[in-house]
């Protein structure tokens, strides 16, 4: 622990303009800063139940599984911490509900936070190994569990002076739940125990079952591309041009909406029809490009398209979760980069819900068919939806084991 202190003190000027820079980048406000350089804490006044999700996935997650928690623990205050502005707009403060913006993992600052929150349990979803927070929770006999546990490839392959701050961390976490075997030999290969690691499975299944519909704010049939990374646009935005599909709209929603300028730069604007959602702009019927660059309409508009495209999975990011246009019975498909849902995209392949493409210039050719043929659209649909309809109840067995932690 000396090494990594030492690490982030010399760091910490660098840390403090990050922080600085993505809050005024984000317009995240002056709260995003205070929080996250722990110059202001929350407090709690009763029992606490303590769930950190790092950005608006993970934030998902931990609305679901505080919505499970909340029954059986009715007198408990739940916070859900985060890093990302992102991922705050999602979270709806309650009595019971709070959200604050996790401090950096410096000794003192996640000492002073846990102290005044008072946590009966940490629960971490997926990813997130920050050394002296586990270290205090572990000092302070506060359960840890990683709930849906997966690791990058980046952390996998870091070096071994990491590696060895990883097992220590690792080693005092109370429980590890993973979402697949693989992901559990991960865990073990990085330094956790074997004995307090176990695989429960994706609990991304069950979080789209309560389906509430909703108006289709896009007044034209439509094809989606969603989660969008740097150059992935431009890639399908010039694959789509090239199909006969001229009566039907491409609405793309980037990751990262901020990323609007970069992606207008990349796309020959004199040739193309583009509407912004964020300008307000209309959809005309001469319109062929929709960016829909907005946070919190996303499952509206997979619920309304004729089928999906998910990105980061034409550039080397890994993929973005795709269960939740399964969930609305559509057709999915994705690039050949799908290495952070490997377990799940296989058993999609082989069920016959999902369609890889090997590269952008087979895109043209999976739109067109996709566009010709409604029953082909059904047919991966309806198979998308019956895997989450058998995987549904995985929450509650992530529940069963938290309870069993607490108690």
């Amino acid at each position: 622990m000396f090494k990594y202190n030492l690490f982030l003190y010399l760091l910490s000027p660098y840390l403090i303009m990050k922080v600085v820079f993505n809050a005024f980048r984000r317009k995240s406000g002056v709260i995003f800063i205070l929080q996250r350089l722990g110059l202001v804490n929350p407090r709690a006044d009763r029992e606490t139940i303590w769930i950190h999700a790092s950005s608006v996935g993970e934030t998902k997650i931990a609305l679901s599984l505080y919505s499970k928690l909340a029954l059986t623990y009715p007198k408990a205050l739940f916070f859900i911490t985060t890093t990302t502005s992102s991922s705050r707009l999602l979270i709806t403060e309650s009595e019971r509900l709070r959200h604050c913006y996790l401090p950096l993992d410096w000794a003192l600052t996640i000492k002073r936070f846990i102290r005044l929150i008072k946590p009966k349990v940490c629960i971490i979803i997926e990813t997130e190994i920050w050394p002296n927070l586990i270290n205090v929770c572990n000092d302070n006999k506060i359960p840890i569990t990683i709930i849906n546990g997966r690791l990058s490839n980046k952390t996998l392959n870091t070096n071994n002076l990491v590696k060895n701050i990883y097992k220590s961390a690792l080693q005092k976490i109370t429980l590890i739940m993973c979402k697949s075997e693989l992901e559990k030999n991960h865990f073990i290969e990085l330094g956790g125990s074997m004995v307090k690691t176990d695989v429960i499975g994706n609990i991304k299944y069950s979080q789209y079952n309560h389906i509430t519909h909703k108006d289709n704010i896009i007044n034209k049939k439509y094809v989606l591309a969603v989660s969008t990374h740097q150059d992935e646009e431009r890639q399908i935005i010039t694959e789509w041009l090239k199909t006969h599909g001229k009566r039907i709209l491409l609405v793309i929603v980037p990751r990262h909406p901020e990323r609007l300028g970069d992606i207008l730069s990349d796309l020959p604007l004199d040739m193309v029809e583009i509407a912004i959602r964020s300008k307000n702009e209309r959809i005309r019927n001469s319109t062929q490009i929709y960016i829909a660059d907005t946070i919190g309409e996303t499952e509206n508009l997979i619920e309304h398209c004729e089928f999906v495209f998910i990105g980061g999975s034409l550039v080397d990011h890994g993929g973005q979760n795709f269960l939740e246009a399964a969930s609305y019975g559509k057709t999915i498909i994705v690039g050949p980069y799908m290495y952070n849902f490997i377990d799940e995209t296989e058993e999609f392949l082989k069920s016959n819900a999902m369609i890889m493409v090997k590269n952008a210039s087979t895109l043209k050719h999976v739109f067109e068919r996709l566009l010709k043929s409604k029953q082909r659209r059904e047919l991966f649909g309806e198979n998308a939806k019956k895997i989450m309809i058998k995987k549904k109840d995985i929450i509650s067995d992530y529940c069963i084991a938290i309870t069993k932690l607490i108690r």
